[in-house]
This record gives C-alpha cells, structure tokens and sequence, in this order.
C-alpha cells in the first residue's frame, strides 16, 4: 500500500493522541490505597445523607468533636461515589477515575491542537500530563480538574464564535449549568467562576475605553450582554448549594480553620527538600518554560512594534499567573497549572515559530513529519518509563498497577468484626475515612483527615500531644475511655513514629492484629483478657505472623512491613527484607536510603560506616536531602570524626538554608568546641 505524506501525518497524529491517552490512563491505573484516602468519607457521606442530612453541617462521624460546625462542600461528590460502588465496586469507581483524567487531557489536548497545532500542542503537553501523577488518587478533586479546563475551553470556544459572529447561548446554559454541579462537588468551583468573571470582566474594561460619550453605556452592556448573563448566572448558580453565602465564600475561609499541616497544602518548593517527588522537578521545568513562551513573546511583540493589550493575551496571562501562585501555594495543584497552562504556553510557542519562520507548503510538511515523530518518540519513552518506574523505585507511580483495592487493605477491619472487637477507637488522620466507611454508625472514629472539621485545639492540644507525650496520652485516653488502638502504621510524621514505638513496648496495650496497613491493640484490663490470651502478639507470635505477611504480598507492602518491625524494636527483621530487596533490586536508591537508616541507629562502629554507605548510594541514586546530610553527619559523629559531621551538616544548610535540624547539630558543635 502506497503512503504519501498525507496519509503519514494521519497515522502520526492518531498514535500521537493514542500514546497520550495511554500515558495518561497507565498514570491513573493504580490500586486504590483505601487506609491513607478519603474516599471511605466520601462514600459514607453519599450513603447517609438522605437519612441523616446533619453531614451536611457537621462533624457527624467523630465522638471526639461531633458537634463542630463543618461546611460539606463535597456532598455530591460522594452521592455520585456512592452510587457507582453500588454498581461497579473499587473497580468501578477506579474506572470513573481513569475516565476523568482522559477527558481532562482531551479536552486540554483539543484546546491546544486548536490554538497552535499538533506538534507544539502535543510537545508542550507531556510534562503537564507527567505533573497529573501528583494527584491519582479517587478524590472529589479529579471532577474539578475535569471542569476547570472545559471552563478554559468554553471560554476560548466563546471567542472563537464572538469573532465569527456566532451566538454564544449554548455556552452560556452549559457553564450556568457546570457551575451548579460543580459547586455541590468540590471547593475548586472558585476555579470556575474566576475564569469566567476574568472573561467577562476584561471585555467589559476593554470596551469601555472604545465608545467615548453618553452612547458608552448602551453600547458596553449591548455588545457584552451575553457574557454579563454568564457571570451572573455562574455567580447565581454557586449560590444554590446548602450552606447559600457561606457556601459560595468557603473557599476564601477554609485554611482558617486548619489545624494540621498536611503535605498535599505544602510548597513544591518547600517539600522539594524534604522529599524526593520527580514531579517537582518537571514542574520547574515546565514552570520555566511558561516563563519562557510569556518573556519571549513580549519581547518579540515589543521589537516589532506590535501592541501588548491583546484582550486574549492579557487573559492567558493572568490566568497563567493566577494558576502560578497556586501551584507555588500547594503541591495539590500542580496537575491543574500543568493542563491550564498547556495550552497557553502552545499558543505563546506558535506565536513564536510565526515571527521566526515562514515555511512554504512543501517545507511545511517535512516540519509536521519531523515534529510529530519526535513527538511520537517522546510519549513512547515516557510511557516505558512510567512503566519502569511503576516496577522499580515509584518515584512517580506510588501504588501497584492495578483497578482494585491494595493487596490486604481491608485484612484488618475483617479481623475486627470476625472478633466484635468494640471502641471507643484512638486511630490516626490517615486512617479515619476508611474506618468511618467501614465501621459507621456501630463505631465513630478519633480524627479523619478533614482539618476543617475540627478545632484547631483539638488537633495541636490533644490529638498531635497525644501521640508525643506519656502524660497527654494517659489523660485523654482515660477522658476517652479508649478501649483499641487502630492505626496506619505507614504514617510517617515523627509523632506516630514516636507513639507506634512507644505502644509496641507497652504492655498495657498489646498488639493482638498487624498487616502491611494497620496495627490493632488493645487495652489490656479484665474485660478484653479472653482477647489477649488468644491473640496477643509475643516476639516469637509476632516473627510467624510477619514471615506469612511477606510471604503472601508484594515488595511493596514488604517494605511497610519491614518499617513496623523496625518500630517494633526488631531490626533485623527490617534488614533482612531490605536486603533480600536490595539483592533483587541493587540500584535502588529507596533500598539505600532505608538501610543507611536503619544502620545509623545501631551504636557499632562497623554498622555507623555501613550506614554511611549506604546513604552515600541513596545520594548518587538521586535521593540529595538535606535530612540524608543530617544523618550521615551524626554517623560521622558517633565515629568521632568532627570534621566530616560538620562538613554533613553544612551540606545540609546549603541545600536548605533553613533547615533546623543541621543548624542546631552545628551549634552544639561550636559549643563543644568551646
């Protein structure tokens, strides 16, 4: 068969588009971790809601603070959650995940193939796709990444038919309509109604500067009638949501009531030393290149004279800034600049090729041909290293391949009902959705992870207290009449740590359950005696049930394992799985970083080097932390060698010059020095 260039393009375009629909869908076909979501919350709100309509407004699944005020701003979320379990299970909502994801591309990928073609659009949109692995988890989230960039979309479709004189009704009745869902879906509606207010609003102020006179008025309102009805209309309709005002304006109010850190609310910037996240890397990158196409344009547009007050330009401009701070405010947000941004910076780059070449029709064809098979080449090596990454080290996939829960992530609550194990439960954030989901109305939970649904007392004076300190512990837990401790062991904030540490020694509290996931004890009084007797875990118990587990399930969950029989004072446990890993995988950088860690704490000369080593691998496979540096430096102390711990530490400070830890090791230094 005889194929011409034409024909090639074609072809070249569709596997262009296939590839990154595939990217995209390998990116979001990830095994549902259910112990560390929300989605158990949102599944119970869809559940209850019409027999109980009190989630609405307050903290209805906690016994700790079940009557502070809480805005559910993600109702309808979780009745659409709720209603696909009911029909297709994990799998089914894992589904409607993927599903989200694509049409969010899709429609980006449309935009941009609209306002610069197929080369620059697909070029510019891979990182933005790569960014999108920051958030894959089921969330009410992935409803608003879909809506903002249909929201840009529209927008720009808007334009498009204003120019050519074409009513704009259809468009208006779709976004009025998308604003009134979206609202009841997820906070990100201000998204929504920002681009819409900033369309119309620019019009409006652009126009005003062209009818001088008494016929201004008529003619501003005459010419943009149809976008003044959107705006208002958009503004209306997020005014139809159960808290009316206090809905509308909750976004602006949220962080108000925030009394835990939470990682997914922290910088890109900060985080970027504290752990490693290939995405921040590629969201600097295609940070800089956004500056770029913004820089570049305006110079070129100034050296040929050319006006900057381009109503579309000044546009894409604000909305590139706004999405700018956003993701510079919050990791969380690096999936939505990515995709808002894409076709931004496509249209800046065609822009940009125009000023620079003038191609003729035959010329322009080898150009197409070129592009797209470097564009081609580029998804394809993505796509295989998404895959590599996925097998090895997830340093961008964090969970198995895969549509149905994690391996054994509902093993423990099984445990719990098969032996009517009761509360009150002290559980952690992390763990809270699930057990709302799973034990709800029989048991309600310690925490979840809504911040905004508790005082901030509650979180800095007892539940973080609790986990840090004896004395704290003994009281609430006494106030509370907790009876089990059911907790995620993977969390890894110092404070669990140190508390998961502290409980595993206690015999007041022995440890009857543990899987890969979650940790059950209970307390240890006469009325749980006959559970004890049967389940408590000794040394010996604990070392046949941790064999099983690792037999049974993946590396994984091997090394989550390997981290609670750290914790649990049996290190060589650890470091057997380690290096069994190690062995399978000797490149592996993650492997490096545990065993220098887990080495470090042991007081021998020989185990002190070791670590050493190991954390020196960690550093040249790309893990270079300031709290790496930090460790090595104690190792290097402990050895007496003063000098290098010192020259550890001041690494640490110059990758993050605030960096407590490093400072105060160098000032007890300097003080022993003296």
């Amino acid at each position: 068969m005889y194929f011409n260039k034409e024909k090639i393009i074609i072809i070249l375009k569709s596997l262009v588009l296939i590839l990154m629909l595939a990217l995209t869908g390998l990116i979001f076909f990830q095994k549902i971790n259910f112990t560390s979501l929300d989605l158990g919350r949102h599944l119970e709100n869809g559940k209850v809601i019409w027999s109980e309509p009190q989630v609405l407004y307050k903290n209805l699944f906690s016994y700790t603070e079940p009557d502070h005020p809480f805005t559910n701003h993600h109702w309808l979320s979780g009745v659409a959650y709720f209603l696909l379990y009911q029909i297709g299970g994990f799998k089914g909502l894992n589904i409607l995940n993927i599903l989200l994801a694509l049409g969010a591309v899709l429609v980006t990928w449309l935009h941009a193939r609209k306002v610069s073609g197929p080369i620059i659009a697909a070029i510019i949109g891979l990182p933005a796709i790569i960014m999108m692995s920051e958030r894959t988890d089921i969330r009410p989230e992935m409803f608003s990444l879909l809506f903002i960039v249909l929201t840009f979309y529209l927008l720009e479709k808007w334009r498009g038919n204003e120019n050519k004189g074409k009513s704009n009704r259809k468009i208006l009745f779709t976004l009025v309509g998308l604003l009134l869902i979206w609202v009841n879906l997820h906070i990100y509606f201000f998204a929504g109604l920002f681009l819409i207010s900033l369309f119309a609003t620019l019009s409006l102020v652009m126009d005003y500067f062209k009818w001088p006179g008494p016929a201004a008025w008529k003619n501003l309102f005459n010419k943009n009638r149809q976008k003044i009805y959107l705006m208002a209309g958009t503004w209306i309709a997020c005014l139809i949501n159960p808290h009316f005002i206090y809905g509308l304006t909750y976004p602006f109010n949220i962080f108000k009531t925030y009394g835990y850190d939470i990682v997914e609310n922290k910088s890109p910037f900060y985080l970027e030393k504290l752990m490693l996240d290939q995405n921040i890397l590629v969201y600097k990158v295609f940070l800089g290149v956004v500056i770029f196409s913004f820089a570049l344009k305006i110079i070129l547009d100034l050296g040929k004279k050319r006006k900057l007050n381009d109503e579309r330009f000044i546009f894409n401009l604000t909305v590139s800034i706004f999405f700018i701070v956003l993701s510079a405010f919050a990791i969380r947000n690096l999936p939505i600049f990515g995709l808002i941004c894409w076709p931004v910076a496509a249209l800046n780059f065609y822009s940009i090729r125009n000023d620079f070449f003038r191609l003729k029709e035959g010329m322009l064809k080898e150009m197409v041909l070129v592009g797209l098979s470097i564009a081609f080449i580029l998804f394809l090596l993505a796509l295989n290293h998404i895959i590599i990454d996925g097998k090895n080290e997830g340093k961008i996939i964090r969970n198995n391949f895969g549509l149905s829960l994690a391996s054994g992530a509902d093993d423990s609550i099984k445990f719990f009902r098969e032996n009517n194990l009761a509360g009150p439960i002290f559980n952690n954030y992390d763990l809270g959705s699930a057990l709302t989901f799973w034990l709800y109305p029989k048991e309600k939970v310690f925490t979840d992870n809504r911040p905004e649904a508790y005082s901030k007392e509650f979180f800095q004076q007892i539940y973080v207290p609790m986990q840090n300190n004896e004395d704290t512990w003994k009281k609430y837990s006494g106030q509370y009449g907790i009876n089990l401790i059911y907790f995620s062991h993977p969390d890894g904030t110092p404070w669990a740590r140190q508390f998961l540490a502290s409980r595993l020694r206690d015999p007041d509290w022995p440890l009857i359950y543990f899987d890969a996931k979650a940790v059950i004890m209970i307390k240890n009084d006469a009325k749980n005696q006959e559970l004890v007797k049967k389940f408590a875990l000794d040394k010996e118990r604990f070392e046949e049930r941790f064999g099983e587990l690792v037999k049974n399930n993946g590396e994984e969950e091997e090394l989550l394992l390997a981290n609670l029989a750290d914790l649990y004072g049996n290190d060589k446990l650890a470091e057997n799985i380690y290096n069994s890993q190690l062995a399978r995988h000797p490149e592996s950088g993650k492997i490096f970083l545990s065993l220098g860690q887990l080495l470090s704490g042991r007081p021998n000369a020989a185990d002190q080097i070791k670590a050493i080593n190991y954390l020196k691998n960690a550093i040249s496979q790309g893990y270079e932390l300031p709290g790496i540096y930090n460790q090595m430096g104690l190792c290097y102390w402990n050895l007496s060698d003063y000098n290098e711990a010192k020259k550890m530490w001041e690494k640490a400070l110059r990758i993050d010059k605030n960096n407590a830890t490093a400072r105060y090791y160098l000032n007890q230094a300097r003080e022993l020095v003296k």
